[in-house]
Order: C-alpha cells, then structure tokens, then sequence
C-alpha cells in the first residue's frame, strides 16, 4: 500500500504532554537512577571500610530479588491475558504484524547470544562459588515436552515455571477469547467485566512492583558495598563494563538490522526514519517506558506518512508483544551471569534460553524494570541460581533506556513495514469494546 493510499491521519499536537514517571519511582522527588547513582558512591567507602564484614549486606538483595521473583509469575500472567483479551490480532495485517515481531525478536536474541559467545563479557570476574563451577545438566527433547504440562494448576506459579505458566496462561486466554466472541455474538456486553478485572489486578500488582523497585537502590548498595568489602570490586566493574558494551553494540545491530529492513522491505531512506524518530529516541531514553512514549510513536510515524491503522496498531499492540531490545539484554545477560559464576551452557540449554527469553519479553511489556523483574523466570528455565542476578541492577538504569529505544524503534519499523505490505483492513469492533479502550 503506497501512502497516496493510506487513509488520512488526524493532526497530533505538536507538543504531547511531558511525561511524568511514578511517583513511586521518584522518591523524594528524585528519579530512580540518581538513588541508585549514590547508592554505589556510598557503598563503595562502606565496604571498603568494613571490609570481609560486609558481605552480610547481601541480604538486601536477596530480600528484594525473592519479592521480585514472587510478583513476576502472577504478573506475566495477567500481562498476557491482558494482551490478549484486550487486542485485536486478526486477519492478514495481524498475521504478518506478529510474523514481523518474531522475525526481529528472534533476529535480536541470536545477535545477544552471539556476542555473548565471542566477547565473554563475564569471563575472568571473580564473582563465583565452590558450588557454582559445573555444568547445568541438560534434558532430553522428552523430558522438556513433559515439563511444559504442570502436574497442578499451581505448579508453575510456586516453582516459577516460566513454559508452564505460558500453557496455562495461553489456554486461559485463548478460552476468554472464545468466551468473548460469544458475548460479541450475542450482543452482551458483560465480558467488558471480564477485561475491567483483568486491568484492575495489573494495576494492582504493578503497585506493588513499584514499591519494590524503588527499593533497588538498597539492593544495589548491599551488592557493590558487599563485593567491594571482599576485594572483588575490580573484577565486578569490569565485567559489567564489557557487558554494558556489549549490549550497546547489539542494541546497534539490532537498529542495524530495522534500518535495512526499511531500504530492502519498505524501500525508505534509512536516513529519513531515523530523522522522523529522533524525537521519539529522546523521548524513551529520558521516560524509559515504551508505553510512555506512545504519543510521540504516532506523531512521527504520522510525518513518516504512515497510516492511523499500522501506527496504532503496532505502537499500542508492540507494548505488550515487541520487546526486541528486552529479549537481547535478557539472553546477553543470562549468559553473562553463567561466565561470572564458571557455569557452562550447552546449545540446548542457550536454545532454551532463546524460548523462555521469547516468552519473557512477551510478559515484560508493560511492566516498570520488565527484564529485571522476569530474569528469575528465565534462570530457573536452565536451573541457574539466581542470587547473582541483583550486580546487574547497578548498570541495569542505563541499560534500560537503551534497551527501551530499541523496542520503540522495532514498533515503529514493523509500522512503516505494514503499510507497505499490507491492505487497509476494517474490523468490526462493537460499540462496547470501543467505549472500554
């Protein structure tokens, strides 16, 4: 479809509305990121003074990192619920939409993957265990089709059981869906509960998520002070520094890869889509919130001559279900975690971890620190242990707004690409559901 053909878009104002973050993640007034800036200036002194006595402050982590680990099952699940009952993903134009999705998230987590591979970011970090140089055993092609059906419907909730938990949730929806074009059918609006409910326990559970990430810095403190007291420092910002480059130059790739999709699929000037994004890239670098940024999403792709259809389409649907930049960070950084502690994954086990990662970014969309909050998911996958995973909140505030880009730039490709491949679709949506958006 050529723009001549696109239906007109509506004029945007040019001046969207700041962006304000959380009250909860800005404590005092302060945002996130500068608490956990002075958390690490202070802990160094602390544990360079205290010395081998602080490592007891590694509790705080691990308190922080089991509240996370216990809001990340529940709140994956109504994610995807969420995603599914609430969307619209039919027809020809929502077919090549999630075919374009897992066609970038797969393309990001082999780029992760392989840098992670060649570069070692984590090799040489003295941030091992007596019990943590072995090699994760791995399971037959049987034992893993047997393991995605739980043996209770709590199973995957109390083991965090991330392949569990997508059947259930997947049955789950595709039943509420069933459930919903029945009520469509008949002209009953009472499934508008159904989805009323849906939000409201997400809303809830982010509440709560919220509280315990504006705890990080603490986490953050106890993990530096802690490895500084044991003469560890070196070796853990070095180790994060390669990680930290490492995953910038995959971010870079993955960009790489949207700009030549643009001149080979879309036949746009890779230029003018980065010129018609700059606004949106200042946007989610400050903001870090893919949904944040969704105002100044269709604003540019609007001066890109997109049509109202893909641009909405993609930048509300791409928050809950294009997650490339979270799918590289996540892939980059379990095996990251695996070097530090001298654990060796085989190509079962990294192919494993491209599926849960899959299914993660999935999850994480939409939710404040989404990678964080479902890494735990991802190492219980390939049986790691998961006190390390707090070291990676130092670097993770940076992390996050580079990561974040690139899922806003990966929404806005797949929007240029649908109004080049795909005819304007006209679904029927009843008033009700209209009224609920």
């Amino acid at each position: 479809m050529t723009n001549a053909d696109a239906p007109p878009t509506p004029d945007l104002p040019e001046d969207p509305p700041a962006i304000q973050d959380e009250p909860e993640s800005r404590l005092g007034g302060i945002p996130l990121y500068v608490w956990v800036l002075a958390a690490v200036l202070l802990a160094i002194p602390v544990g360079w003074a205290w010395g081998e006595g602080a490592a007891g402050l590694e509790i705080l982590p691990r308190l922080i990192l089991r509240a996370l680990a216990a809001l990340a099952a529940p709140l994956v699940v109504l994610a995807i619920l969420s995603a599914i009952v609430t969307n619209e993903i039919r027809g020809r134009t929502g077919a090549l939409m999630m075919a374009f999705y897992l066609l970038n998230t797969l393309v990001a987590m082999v780029i992760g993957l392989t840098l992670a591979n060649l570069l070692q970011p984590g090799l040489g970090a003295s941030l091992r265990d007596s019990a943590s140089s072995q090699t994760v055993a791995p399971k037959s092609v049987t034992d893993l089709v047997v393991d995605l059906v739980p043996r209770s419907v709590g199973e995957p909730f109390t083991q965090n059981h991330l392949a569990q938990l997508v059947v259930l949730t997947l049955a789950l929806g595709i039943g509420l869906v069933k459930i919903r074009d029945d009520k469509r059918a008949a002209g009953d609006p009472s499934f508008r509960v159904v989805v009323d409910l849906l939000g409201i326990g997400f809303e809830l559970l982010m509440k709560v998520l919220l509280w315990v990430v504006a705890l990080s810095p603490l986490a953050v403190f106890g993990i530096v002070a802690s490895k500084v007291g044991q003469n560890e420092a070196m070796d853990y910002l070095r180790s994060l520094v390669w990680l930290m480059g490492a995953v910038a130059l995959g971010l870079a790739l993955q960009v790489c890869w949207y700009l030549l999709q643009m001149l080979v699929v879309a036949g746009m000037s890779p230029w003018r889509f980065l010129s018609g994004a700059l606004n949106v890239m200042a946007n989610t670098f400050s903001t870090a919130s893919t949904a944040a940024t969704i105002p100044f999403t269709l604003r540019s792709l609007a001066r890109l001559g997109v049509s109202r259809r893909s641009s909405q389409m993609t930048a509300c649907i791409g928050t809950n279900f294009n997650n490339d930049g979270t799918a590289l960070y996540q892939a980059m950084a379990v095996l990251f975690i695996a070097q530090t502690m001298g654990l060796d994954l085989s190509l079962g086990d990294q192919v494993m971890i491209m599926l849960t990662t899959l299914i993660a970014s999935v999850g994480a969309g939409g939710i404040p620190s989404g990678s964080f909050v479902t890494m735990p998911l991802i190492f219980a996958a390939v049986h790691m242990p998961v006190d390390r995973i707090p070291i990676l909140l130092t670097v993770d505030w940076l992390l996050d707004r580079l990561r974040t880009t690139s899922n806003v730039l990966g929404d806005m490709t797949v929007a240029v690409l649908l109004d080049r491949v795909s005819p304007e679709e006209k679904p029927d949506v009843p008033e009700w559901e209209k009224e609920a958006v």
